[in-house]
């Protein structure tokens, strides 16, 4: 017979949400880390989902933050923390 726990739904992360939140580590860390910084765009990654990723980790670190791209190439992502 399974064994079955009760979970806070916020801890919980399932099927793409599971790897969405690990793609997000990088983007908190260095949130955390400064109020400024620079993502330099490798191989294959896309503009646009690691301005999103960007995005999604300020919302789940209530820091306010502001980016851009440093060129039209968006091979370069500059960002800082705005407020508080």
């Amino acid at each position: 017979m399974p064994t079955f726990q009760k979970l806070d739904p916020k801890d919980v992360q399932v099927g793409k949400g599971r790897l969405a939140a690990e793609q997000r580590e990088p983007f908190i860390a260095a949130l955390r880390a400064g109020n400024a910084g620079k993502i330099e765009l490798q191989g294959d990654d896309r503009p646009q989902i690691v301005k999103r990723r960007l995005t999604e980790a300020s919302r789940e670190t209530n820091i306010r933050v502001r980016s851009s791209w440093e060129d039209k190439s968006q091979r370069v992502l500059l960002w800082k923390r705005i407020g508080k």
